[in-house]
């Protein structure tokens, strides 16, 4: 099967089922791409260990993957 004719069966999918289908896409393959951090520019490297630093500082601080997702997907399926 094409990648169009994929495309087009997941278009035809109701909205939440797409969402889900995205969800469990990311997922699975998230980890998978390729190294980004060997293409970051100097100034967002920096940034992103200011902000680990300071998630490791203060573990209580950041909301939690699945409460991110799960709002997240409210928000699509609206």
């Amino acid at each position: 099967m094409s990648v169009d004719a994929i495309l087009k069966e997941v278009e035809a999918l109701p909205a939440d089922e797409r969402s889900e289908l995205l969800g469990r896409l990311f997922d699975r393959y998230a980890d998978s791409g390729p190294d980004l951090a060997a293409e970051m520019p100097a100034a967002l490297r920096a940034e992103l260990e200011r902000r680990i630093a300071d998630s490791d500082a203060n573990p209580g601080s950041g909301i939690p993957w699945e409460v991110v997702r799960a709002e997240a997907r409210k928000r699509f399926r609206s």
